[in-house]
């Protein structure tokens, strides 16, 4: 078995830079949908708004530290290659990032932003120029919608490049398939879809059912969709050559079954979604209105983020496992 060379500093930054992205995207979401031409999910808008640019910071960070020497990161910067998935996904973060911190700040209220630019010490602040800090307090509420569709792009670019980061190692052959970044993708969206479900659910303001069923159903939808990823996954291996049926083994009663199998396809997709349709039952059944058990929604939301972790862990390590004789 080979030693790994990626750890979690690597599962870290894979999994933080698909939140953001799944953040992102759910964000640019609810933005997009309309009422009395206003967002119809401006409290989901809000929270993915705030909450996107920061995981893939941290991410950034991480890899930036996992390079062995940090301090010449820059130099990814000169010299861009098309052929180079370090190169595109280094420029696509970058861009990312900035448009998320844009968004960010058209979300905010004229007072937050007062009171951000307030923090910044008086010596820092006088150098700023005044054209600079008349857009910083400006009213940028207007931008959302455009925003959002330029983060919806971006949003899923990030979400497939964390699966073709590991999709572009030939000599791996547990990766070495299209259907990888797909899975990163669905299992980003719904990660993020669930990371703003439970901080709704523990925000002090109340929980709007409306908002709850928009989640719902969206989380759904991508939950079965990586499902339906991962089952080709499964099956394209086995029909494969034998180096990859010998990678697929890794989780077919190898090392990681247990924690693929348990922990991701059990705990992180199948639970719940059992957990979300059940919720839905009464409203599909027509027996009834769409209703919510805060602990079970909090506790499918829980799942998913683990389902989402774990699903890094098993593809970094099993795949630094596998490799062709």
């Amino acid at each position: 078995m080979h030693e790994p060379v990626w750890e979690f500093l690597i599962v870290n930054y894979l999994f933080l830079g698909g939140l953001s992205a799944g953040l992102c995207f759910v964000s640019g979401l609810a933005s997009w949908f309309q009422e009395d031409g206003q967002s119809a999910f401006p409290r989901i808008a809000r929270w993915g708004a705030l909450l996107a640019p920061w995981p893939v910071s941290l991410g950034s960070a991480l890899l930036i530290f996992d390079l062995g020497k940090p301090l010449r990161f820059w130099k990814l910067f000169f010299h861009f290659r098309w052929q180079s998935p370090m190169s595109i996904g280094s420029w696509l973060l970058v861009l990312f990032t900035l448009v998320s911190l844009v968004n960010l700040w058209a979300w905010l209220e004229q007072s937050e932003r007062q009171g951000l630019l307030a923090r910044i010490p008086e010596r820092l602040r006088s150098r700023i120029p005044a054209q600079v800090r008349g857009y910083l307090d400006r009213d940028a509420s207007a931008w959302r919608r455009t925003l959002a569709m330029a983060g919806f792009p971006l949003a899923v670019g990030v979400g497939i490049y964390t699966g073709v980061l590991l999709g572009a190692v030939q000599a791996r052959p547990f990766w070495n398939t299209n259907l990888v970044a797909q899975m990163f993708l669905f299992s980003a969206l719904s990660s993020g879809a669930a990371t703003i479900l439970l901080v709704r659910l523990l925000d002090k303001e109340a929980m709007d059912l409306k908002e709850v069923r928009f989640l719902y159903t969206l989380d759904i939808v991508l939950i079965s969709l990586e499902f339906f990823i991962v089952l080709p996954y499964l099956i394209h291996g086995e029909l494969s050559v034998l180096a990859v049926r010998e990678a697929l083994a890794l989780i077919l009663g190898g090392p990681y079954t247990l924690v693929f199998w348990g922990l991701f396809l059990g705990a992180g997709l199948l639970i719940p979604l059992a957990i979300e349709v059940y919720e839905f039952k009464p409203l599909l059944t027509g027996k009834g209105t769409f209703h919510l058990n805060p602990r079970l929604a909090m506790a499918a939301a829980s799942l998913v983020i683990l389902g989402g972790y774990t699903l890094r862990y098993v593809f970094v390590f099993a795949g630094q496992a596998s490799g062709f004789r």
